[in-house]
């Protein structure tokens, strides 16, 4: 039997969780099936289980599919550039990612994960990692702000990190709920944040 290529599988194991991720963003982790996922697939029982033997693998995969295109936004910052700009910019990505049908799509699947976490240890560890990253990521940002003079040093980087984080996280709830929600108007409010971080000498 010949050998599949590794960009084959990749390929082939991202349409699963593409299909997958459908089914769970439209009927629920709990009421969708592998079934389902064969379907929406349109590939064969074996292939599904070849690559994921339980509904809970699929679980697990997407979450470190979200968190792995969570990371790749942080880590496009120049780490050279100006920390309250390379804010500006993360803000912006992030929120327009939400915007996007499959960036909406891929959040409806996180929040059903967040609310997994609360019966499920295995899914909570990896939700609270995936949160960990990018407070360490804007953590960095502000101390980096702090020691080039542009961000008050009475700010704490951790706290002020996981606000952010909570922000984007409400702003992800709200737009899963279908409550009316402007970039523009978000970024401002962001930006008045930023304002507040400033030295009270500037």
């Amino acid at each position: 039997m010949p050998k599949v290529k590794p960009e084959t599988s990749q390929a082939r194991r991202d349409e699963i969780l593409a299909a997958a991720e459908s089914c769970f963003a439209r009927e629920g982790f709990h009421q969708s099936t592998i079934r389902h996922v064969i379907r929406e697939s349109g590939l064969s029982a074996g292939c599904i289980y070849g690559y994921f033997p339980t509904k809970d693998d699929l679980i697990r995969a997407m979450g470190e599919r979200r968190h792995a295109h969570d990371a790749a936004l942080l880590s496009s910052r120049d780490k050279s550039a100006d920390p309250i700009a390379a804010l500006r910019t993360i803000a912006r990505e992030f929120l327009a990612d939400l915007q996007k049908e499959d960036g909406l799509r891929t959040r409806r699947v996180g929040l059903q994960l967040w609310a997994e976490a609360l019966r499920s240890d295995e899914v909570k560890a990896q939700v609270v990692s995936g949160t960990r990253a990018p407070v360490a990521a804007i953590t960095e940002l502000l101390r980096r702000g702090q020691r080039l003079g542009v961000i008050d040093r009475k700010i704490d980087p951790p706290s002020t990190a996981r606000a952010m984080v909570a922000m984007f996280q409400g702003f992800v709830l709200q737009s899963v709920w279908g409550e009316p929600f402007e970039i523009t108007a978000a970024l401002k409010t962001f930006d008045v944040l930023l304002r507040g971080l400033a030295p009270a000498s500037r």
